[in-house]
């Protein structure tokens, strides 16, 4: 009995001797269990998850559970962002595992000199689709926004796998592809000199807490919020995953 008596001390010895070994009780959860959040905010998403495509700079991530389809990126490129936020960018969904461009949403939307992050069009997936709607609307494609303190910016989506196909039964393990495209450049170009009526943002839901750079008209004395970029044609990132639940 006097052993049991003992197991505290030695413990309490074991610990004082050697400080720098630490017993942890912390259980690991499966990340394929994740919860994600649609919010603008990557922290709860696994670094494992993340691919990077090395053309853009685009680190982009893929997840799903027994309800959602969710997919993150984060864009980092400052002449990448001022791409997609002017010349606007499409998020293609392909059940078949192709690389179909068919079905859809397209975030930001190009509105003559306005990009629009308050609103979506869906496309693709039925005949009474409007064309366009906010990223908010339940029932349909969920997208989310933010900037961190870096400038670095996180675009969200959430799509329903009952979107996808009629039965999720046919849905599990089924690999599908996922592609993003950017807009080719319609020949819109920032550059040095004063600038009377730069592209602003309309719609803004962001939920960071910090705002994304002005979009305020500049003058050749002022730094502008994007840098210029040289690139023009469309560029697409196309990945595959496998839905599993």
């Amino acid at each position: 009995m006097k052993i049991f008596f003992l197991l505290p001390v030695i413990s309490l010895l074991f610990v004082s001797n050697y400080p720098h070994l630490q017993l942890s009780l912390t259980s690991h959860t499966d990340s394929t269990n994740i919860i994600h959040l649609l919010d603008g905010n990557i922290a709860e998403w696994p670094e494992e998850k993340f691919a990077l495509d090395k053309a853009t700079k685009i680190r982009y991530a893929i997840d799903n559970d027994s309800q959602m389809l969710f997919l993150a990126m984060n864009i980092s490129d400052k002449n990448v962002q001022q791409r997609i936020m002017q010349q606007g960018m499409t998020l293609f969904i392909d059940v078949k595992g192709k690389k179909k461009e068919n079905r859809g949403v397209k975030f930001p939307l190009r509105m003559e000199n306005v990009s629009d992050i308050g609103n979506m069009k869906v496309f693709g997936f039925g005949n009474a689709e409007p064309s366009s709607q906010s990223v908010k609307t339940e029932g349909t494609i969920n997208i989310a926004i933010g900037w961190d303190s870096s400038f670095v910016l996180t675009i969200e989506y959430s799509v329903p796998l009952k979107m996808l196909e009629g039965s999720l039964a046919e849905l599990n393990n089924k690999k599908i592809s996922v592609g993003w495209k950017i807009n080719e450049e319609d020949g819109m170009t920032n550059t040095a000199q004063p600038v009377s009526g730069t592209p602003r943002l309309v719609g803004v839901q962001t939920t960071n807490t910090t705002r994304p750079p002005s979009n305020r008209n500049v003058s050749s004395t002022q730094s502008n919020p994007f840098p210029q970029t040289n690139s023009s044609k469309a560029q697409s990132i196309w990945a595959t995953h496998t839905i599993v639940f």
